[in-house]
């Protein structure tokens, strides 16, 4: 079967709250003009796979939506998932739902260090890494990942050990967001290693694994290897795979049995009681029967990436792009522009009507990026690419970044 990822889809904040819509603003900080793009925030501009759709319109026909428990059926749909898509056999009692990933990492903080301890965080890095970090007290220890001219980054090892010696926990955010890296098997038991010698506990969020291009192989952190599997924590969820962000809901997996039920019992006294009814419904019916609309997913949005990265090759030849190993997100390097991060913000917003992620949103090391979502029908992404091009020849900005 043929999926369409091509029609536009109005999400009229005014009807829907759309999130990503609401958010924006210009330079002055009023709404932008009405047409403004939002290339930012990581959820898709495609509808949910139609299996996801018809399972959920059944569970609304039920019309009994009370208190309830992840059924063993849950369990066992995503246990199989992640046998067949990753290659790693979960058992389903390691399954510990919560409502979102994000939340996850809070009770994780809370659940396995104390305030003033050092977390490590892989920089340029998602927010919500230092800023959880930070809110509950705890010490950021950056960890800056490496780059080369042509935008592939590495992990500093060297670096890494140092930090680890004063550490109780690190964030792995595997795919990396935001540069898209999947990092390699020896790359990971590298860092498993490390941590491992250092009494360190590894959360790894990987709610982008399912999004990885087919030239790239993902390995869950928790699969490389059983003592590795006894130290960590695995964040997971759908939310990004099959756009379900708005159902609240995540699978975060525990092989430790001790590390299992003492995120569990921090769950309770912080108040994380139930989830959605309707989120692992959405999930069920995904890991059962949403492979083959994914798969085309892929495809698509590898097909978005090739234009993005021809598209500046041909009129921004200057600008570095990151190689799309994993997720929907694009980074690249924008300092030919010969802006600061500032200014390329309100060009962008204020000129060009695009709402972007700017890089220094994910930490000083983001300076002089941007990350754009390319998970949109491609007539957007033309659009919003044509739009860049013309705002940068008004302003004579065309020919810095040539």
């Amino acid at each position: 079967m043929n999926y369409d990822f091509d029609t536009l889809v109005d999400r009229d904040i005014a009807v829907r709250g759309t999130g990503k819509y609401s958010i924006m603003h210009d330079s002055k900080g009023n709404r932008p003009p009405k047409g403004t793009v939002p290339l930012s925030v990581a959820d898709m501009e495609f509808r949910t796979a139609p299996c996801v759709v018809e399972a959920l319109r059944s569970e609304v026909d039920f019309a009994l939506w009370g208190y309830h428990m992840v059924t063993p059926s849950y369990r066992e749909a995503c246990c199989r998932w992640m046998e067949t898509r990753h290659s790693w056999t979960v058992q389903p009692e390691w399954i510990v739902p919560i409502e979102q990933v994000v939340p996850s990492l809070y009770v994780a903080l809370w659940a396995f260090t104390d305030p003033g301890d050092g977390v490590i965080v892989q920089t340029p890095a998602y927010h919500h890494f230092i800023g959880a970090t930070e809110h509950t007290g705890r010490k950021v220890l950056e960890n800056q990942l490496l780059v080369d001219e042509k935008g592939h980054y590495t992990i500093n090892f060297d670096d890494l050990r140092e930090k680890a010696k004063e550490a109780k926990m690190m964030f792995l955010c595997s795919p990396h967001n935001p540069s898209g890296r999947v990092f390699t098997l020896e790359e990971l038991r590298q860092i498993g290693d490390i941590c491992l010698e250092n009494n360190v506990l590894v959360v790894a969020d990987e709610v982008h694994h399912d999004l990885i291009q087919k030239a790239y192989t993902h390995h869950v952190y928790a699969s490389i290897g059983e003592k590795y599997a006894q130290n960590c924590v695995v964040c997971t969820s759908l939310s990004k795979t099959f756009n379900l962000a708005g159902l609240c809901f995540a699978s975060i997996i525990i092989p430790n049995p001790d590390l299992r039920a003492k995120f569990q019992s921090t769950m309770s006294t912080r108040g994380f009681k139930h989830t959605s009814r309707f989120g692992p419904v959405a999930h069920e019916a995904a890991y059962r029967e949403g492979g083959e609309w994914l798969d085309q997913l892929i495809d698509y949005v590898k097909g978005n990436y090739d234009y993005f990265k021809a598209f500046m090759a041909q009129h921004f030849p200057k600008v570095v792009v990151t190689e799309l190993e994993g997720t929907y997100l694009a980074w690249f390097n924008c300092t030919s522009f010969g802006l600061s991060d500032e200014e390329m913000r309100d060009f962008l917003t204020d000129e060009c009507l695009l709402y972007l992620d700017n890089g220094y949103e994910f930490g000083s090391a983001g300076s002089g990026y941007q990350r754009i979502n390319l998970a949109c029908p491609r007539k957007i992404l033309t659009d919003s690419l044509d739009r860049l091009y013309a705002g940068a020849k008004a302003r004579g900005l065309a020919d810095n970044a040539n």
